[in-house]
Protein backbone atom coordinates (compact mmCIF):
# COMPACT_ATOMS: atom_id res chain seq x y z
CA UNK A 1 0.00 0.00 0.00
CA UNK A 2 2.80 2.39 0.94
CA UNK A 3 4.44 1.96 -2.48
CA UNK A 4 1.15 2.50 -4.31
CA UNK A 5 0.63 5.78 -2.48
CA UNK A 6 4.20 6.86 -3.29
CA UNK A 7 3.78 5.94 -6.95
CA UNK A 8 0.45 7.75 -7.17
CA UNK A 9 1.90 10.81 -5.44
CA UNK A 10 4.88 10.89 -7.82
CA UNK A 11 2.54 10.54 -10.81
CA UNK A 12 0.28 13.35 -9.65
CA UNK A 13 3.17 15.66 -8.85
CA UNK A 14 4.86 15.17 -12.24
CA UNK A 15 3.78 17.92 -14.64
CA UNK A 16 1.58 16.66 -17.45
CA UNK A 17 3.45 18.47 -20.18
CA UNK A 18 2.67 16.45 -23.24
CA UNK A 19 0.44 13.82 -24.72
CA UNK A 20 0.73 11.77 -27.87
CA UNK A 21 1.74 13.89 -30.84
CA UNK A 22 3.17 16.69 -28.70
CA UNK A 23 6.88 17.39 -28.33
CA UNK A 24 8.58 19.82 -26.00
CA UNK A 25 10.70 22.36 -27.87
CA UNK A 26 14.20 23.17 -26.69
CA UNK A 27 15.21 26.75 -26.01
CA UNK A 28 17.20 26.82 -29.25
CA UNK A 29 14.18 25.56 -31.22
CA UNK A 30 11.92 28.22 -29.68
CA UNK A 31 14.49 30.92 -30.38
CA UNK A 32 14.71 29.85 -34.03
CA UNK A 33 10.98 29.39 -34.59
CA UNK A 34 9.35 32.45 -33.04
CA UNK A 35 10.94 35.22 -35.16
CA UNK A 36 9.73 33.40 -38.29
CA UNK A 37 6.13 32.88 -37.13
CA UNK A 38 2.86 34.60 -36.36
CA UNK A 39 1.07 32.92 -33.46
CA UNK A 40 -2.72 33.04 -33.56
CA UNK A 41 -5.16 32.31 -30.74
CA UNK A 42 -8.84 32.98 -30.13
CA UNK A 43 -9.01 36.58 -31.30
CA UNK A 44 -5.29 37.12 -30.65
CA UNK A 45 -2.15 37.53 -32.75
CA UNK A 46 1.45 37.61 -31.56
CA UNK A 47 4.70 38.30 -33.38
CA UNK A 48 8.28 38.06 -32.17
CA UNK A 49 11.50 39.72 -33.30
CA UNK A 50 14.89 38.05 -33.20
CA UNK A 51 16.04 40.98 -31.02
CA UNK A 52 13.54 40.06 -28.28
CA UNK A 53 10.57 42.35 -28.93
CA UNK A 54 7.05 40.92 -29.08
CA UNK A 55 3.70 42.40 -30.07
CA UNK A 56 0.46 40.88 -28.78
CA UNK A 57 -2.76 41.99 -30.46
CA UNK A 58 -6.19 41.34 -28.96
CA UNK A 59 -9.40 42.98 -30.16
CA UNK A 60 -7.36 45.25 -32.44
CA UNK A 61 -5.23 46.64 -29.58
CA UNK A 62 -1.48 46.11 -29.57
CA UNK A 63 0.59 45.60 -26.45
CA UNK A 64 4.37 45.52 -26.59
CA UNK A 65 6.64 43.33 -24.53
CA UNK A 66 9.96 41.58 -24.44
CA UNK A 67 10.78 37.89 -24.74
CA UNK A 68 13.79 35.68 -24.09
CA UNK A 69 14.73 32.06 -23.53
CA UNK A 70 15.66 31.07 -19.97
CA UNK A 71 16.50 27.51 -18.96
CA UNK A 72 14.88 26.15 -22.11
CA UNK A 73 11.61 28.02 -21.61
CA UNK A 74 9.95 30.95 -23.36
CA UNK A 75 9.79 33.93 -20.98
CA UNK A 76 8.01 37.24 -21.53
CA UNK A 77 7.70 40.57 -19.75
CA UNK A 78 4.90 43.06 -20.35
CA UNK A 79 5.40 46.62 -19.05
CA UNK A 80 4.64 48.14 -16.70
CA UNK A 81 5.19 44.79 -14.94
CA UNK A 82 8.80 44.01 -14.15
CA UNK A 83 8.33 40.29 -13.56
CA UNK A 84 9.05 37.70 -16.22
CA UNK A 85 6.60 34.84 -16.85
CA UNK A 86 8.05 31.63 -18.25
CA UNK A 87 6.37 28.79 -20.15
CA UNK A 88 7.29 25.39 -21.48
CA UNK A 89 6.52 25.29 -25.22
CA UNK A 90 5.17 22.20 -26.93
CA UNK A 91 4.78 21.61 -30.65
CA UNK A 92 1.78 19.61 -31.79
CA UNK A 93 1.46 18.80 -35.47
CA UNK A 94 3.10 21.20 -37.90
CA UNK A 95 1.01 24.24 -37.01
CA UNK A 96 0.19 24.14 -33.31
CA UNK A 97 2.01 25.49 -30.28
CA UNK A 98 1.00 24.85 -26.70
CA UNK A 99 2.24 27.19 -23.97
CA UNK A 100 2.32 25.44 -20.58
CA UNK A 101 2.31 27.73 -17.55
CA UNK A 102 4.01 26.73 -14.28
CA UNK A 103 0.58 25.85 -12.84
CA UNK A 104 -0.04 23.46 -15.76
CA UNK A 105 -2.53 25.69 -17.63
CA UNK A 106 -2.21 25.06 -21.36
CA UNK A 107 -2.87 27.63 -24.09
CA UNK A 108 -3.22 26.32 -27.63
CA UNK A 109 -2.22 28.53 -30.57
CA UNK A 110 -1.85 28.07 -34.31
CA UNK A 111 1.38 29.17 -35.97
CA UNK A 112 1.75 30.51 -39.48
CA UNK A 113 4.76 31.80 -41.39
CA UNK A 114 5.38 35.54 -41.23
CA UNK A 115 4.31 37.16 -44.46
Amino acid sequence: MKYRVLALTAFLMAPALSVAGERQLSGAEIETLLPTAVVLGEGTRQTFSAAGATTYTVNGRDTYGTWRIDKGQYCSQWPPARDWSCYTVLRADADRLIWVAPNGHRTLNTITDKK
